[in-house]
């Protein structure tokens, strides 16, 4: 999988530089968004919006009990993808502080990975299980298994759209009235992508957006994201790019997105669904092909190796939308210790806000949050 990705940025860096080649005109290139004039209100209010993102306290954390001897399996969407290993090891610190043993099994960022692990979870005897980074229609038949198998099954990002449900709970986020957007917690996503590029554009952002097409969760980044920008009255999507998760293994996405920024000469701003992508080429690939300082490239969960880019001043990333993982992590386990217990999931209410050099940016690691999270979970727990 490592060659194949390496080999695929090779190629689209290549073909970014023969193209380029080919159409210059002598031109000056045209100057980095960053570098444009004072922002005007509507563009100020869009970035401040950005920054200040939504979530909640966990005030309203009830206590309860976990229940003794649970054999906890986590199947992570692709360990070779930093945004689905993250939560996955902290979803096994999680288990292991409730008092629960924690396994990682790796989907490999395929449909039938994801049912291979899943499966391998229900043999190994696991009593609870948290998909990270899939849908329950991503292995029906899988999950269906498991639920028959007595696993008591809690999302973990995802959502439960097999018919009839499978799945014991979703995690939950906000209250539905407390949520900016009908599209649940991958809507808020996409709108804060939104307001972010619109501020660094100064109202007038060019996008190409990435749209995840094998999770339901990505169509639901880029509608929010195309909404936000029709409310903020300015701005426009130039092209969508269909990813998949086979493209995403096998490292073709990147060839088919710096394609896109290729035809639209136009674009400003690159809408990316997750980190992964930009972590594993595709800022490389942006940054050798000479398009960075013209591009506001945001990503998505603030995962800890896209951060470390932006410390760094890496091109090809300016910004992530920060997805507290440590936290939802947690959350998911909160979640199947409530379920275990017969009682009703709380709302975990991870922060999420747009990060980047100058704002909300950790000293270190991922992106966390503002609150104490992990006590307030473990007081509730009894730990």
């Amino acid at each position: 999988m490592r060659t194949s990705r390496s080999f695929a940025m090779v190629a689209a860096v290549a073909a970014l530089a023969l193209t380029m080649s080919a159409c210059s005109s002598g031109d000056e290139p045209s100057s980095s968004p960053s570098e444009s004039a004072a922002l005007s209100a509507d563009a100020q209010a869009a970035l401040d919006k950005a920054f200040t993102g939504f979530g909640s306290d966990l005030s309203d954390l009830t206590s309860v009990t976990p229940k003794a001897d649970q054999k906890f399996y986590v199947m992570s969407c692709g360990e070779s993808n930093p945004t689905c290993h993250a939560p996955a090891a902290a979803m096994v610190d999680a288990a292991k502080a409730a008092g629960w043993t924690g396994e990682i099994v790796d989907g490999k960022l395929s449909p039938e990975g994801f049912a291979t692990a899943i499966r391998q979870a229900t043999a190994a005897g696991a009593t609870v299980l948290v998909p990270i980074g899939i849908s329950c229609s991503g292995a029906a038949a899988a999950f269906q298994e498991a639920k028959a198998a007595g696993v008591t099954i809690v999302g973990g990002g995802g959502q439960d759209d097999c018919s009839p449900k499978v799945w014991d709970s979703e995690r939950l986020w906000l209250p539905a009235d407390d949520q900016p957007t009908p599209y649940g917690i991958f809507g808020a996503f996409g709108t804060l992508q939104a307001d972010y590029v619109f501020g660094k554009t100064n109202g007038d952002p060019k996008a190409v957006v990435i749209n995840m097409t094998s999770q339901p969760w990505g169509q639901l980044i880029t509608d929010s994201f195309s909404d936000e920008l029709k409310k903020l009255g300015g701005g426009e999507v130039l092209a969508q790019v269909d990813v998949t998760d086979p493209e995403t293994a096998d490292g073709s996405y990147i060839q088919k997105v710096t394609s896109a920024l290729l035809a639209n000469p136009d674009a400003n701003a690159l809408i990316v669904p997750t980190d992964g992508y930009l972590v594993n080429g595709l800022a490389a690939a942006i940054n050798q092909a000479g398009l960075a300082d013209k591009l506001v490239v945001v990503g998505n969960f603030g995962s800890e190796a896209a951060l470390d880019m932006i410390r760094s001043g890496t091109p090809g990333i300016t910004a992530t939308i920060g997805d507290a993982q440590d936290w939802e992590a947690w959350g998911s386990i909160d979640t199947a210790i409530r379920v275990l217990d017969g009682k009703d999931p709380a709302y975990i209410g991870q922060t999420i806000q747009a990060v980047d050099a100058d704002n909300n940016m950790p000293d270190s690691g991922a992106y966390n949050g503002a609150i104490d999270w992990k006590s307030a979970f473990l007081t509730s727990w009894g730990k």
